[in-house]
């Protein structure tokens, strides 16, 4: 007996799934949906703080982008934080993987879609770190919102870039301006849009430290560390928690300071003229691990047209503060 085929029947959109929150993300209005709350609870930890663009609408992009996670029953099994792999096939792609978790951020199409397990997204701050934010920046970045390593502080509407490797210490000096009274756009990377103009945008959700900071902040003491996706294990704090939340994650008049490691106990500070600190800042530049090492390079001339300086770090991050005030000092932030 001859059985018709079943016809199926597409829709141009996906059905919509229940839970869901939209949040303006370095100035791109992103919708997240999900079958469970979980990642729209971690979303918002992520992102909430962009919810301060809302109030000045003329930041906001005419681009839209959607992310989709679907939450399926499931332990991970690794007794520990679930191990992430992450695969880029082309520059507009990138696939994250775990044992039982795939996703992909797709920024030709706008879009990310995550089929997670309930382990993954029960391990919050990890399933945060390592999905929620890194999917939706793999989106983002690719659509006038090229990222540069630096941590970005503030004062007033002047903000101030501390450009430098992973493991110079920007998280940490960021952590202690933050005691100073300045707010924290970022901790390790920024944002560069350039049309219709140069803006900095940060991401002022959290800050990540590492474990040693104890020595010299004793309130950190007790808190678990979060394993990040390149596996060194970082204590997780929340920006707003510190008091030190931008009134917006933005900046169009911002200095720059490229942060090393001193080979000393004490801090060395100079200025750099504007040939220097291009060069200083190209220098940190690794195709290897940098997608957009080569085509920052128009932003990075911009933002170092009017010289800097260089901070080579002690041991101590508070004996920087005293140089740090003098940058903003010299840049008009009160």
């Amino acid at each position: 007996m001859n059985v018709p085929a079943k016809r199926v029947t597409r829709t141009s959109q996906p059905a919509r799934l229940p839970h869901r929150t939209s949040i303006p993300v370095l100035g791109i209005n992103v919708t997240f949906e999900s079958n469970d709350a979980g990642p729209i609870a971690a979303a918002e930890d992520a992102f909430g703080a962009w919810r301060a663009v809302e109030q000045a609408p003329r930041l906001i992009s005419t681009h839209k982008v959607s992310f989709r996670i679907h939450v399926e029953d499931g332990d991970e099994g690794n007794g520990d934080h679930t191990p992430l792999t992450y695969r880029q096939p082309d520059f507009t792609r990138v696939i994250l993987q775990t044992p039982l978790s795939v996703g992909i951020a797709d920024a030709a199409r706008r879009e990310a879609v995550l089929y997670a397990s309930r382990g993954f997204v029960e391990d919050r701050q990890h399933f945060r770190y390592g999905a929620i934010e890194a999917l939706t920046l793999a989106v983002l970045t690719r659509l006038d919102r090229q990222p540069l390593r630096a941590a970005c502080i503030a004062r007033g509407e002047t903000a101030l870039l501390l450009a430098g490797r992973s493991g110079s210490g920007k998280s940490t000096l960021a952590y202690a301006a933050a005691h100073d009274g300045y707010a924290i756009l970022a901790e390790d990377y920024v944002n560069i849009q350039m049309d219709p103009r140069l803006r900095v945008w940060g991401t002022p959700g959290w800050l990540h430290l590492p474990v040693e900071a104890v020595r010299h902040f004793p309130e950190l003491e007790g808190r678990e560390p979060v394993l990040r996706a390149n596996g060194k294990e970082k204590i997780a704090i929340r920006v707003a928690d510190l008091g030190a939340a931008p009134a917006l994650p933005v900046a169009q008049r911002a200095g720059i300071c490229v942060i090393e490691r001193s080979k000393g106990d004490d801090v060395v500070f100079e200025t750099l003229d504007a040939g220097r600190l291009q060069k200083a800042m190209t220098e940190q530049l690794d195709p290897e691990f940098d997608s957009f090492a080569e085509t920052i390079g128009d932003a990075i001339r911009m933002l170092t047209a009017h010289g800097g300086w260089r901070l080579k770090l002690g041991a101590d991050p508070r004996q920087a503060m005293k140089h740090i005030a003098s940058m903003f000092k010299v840049l008009g932030g009160t």
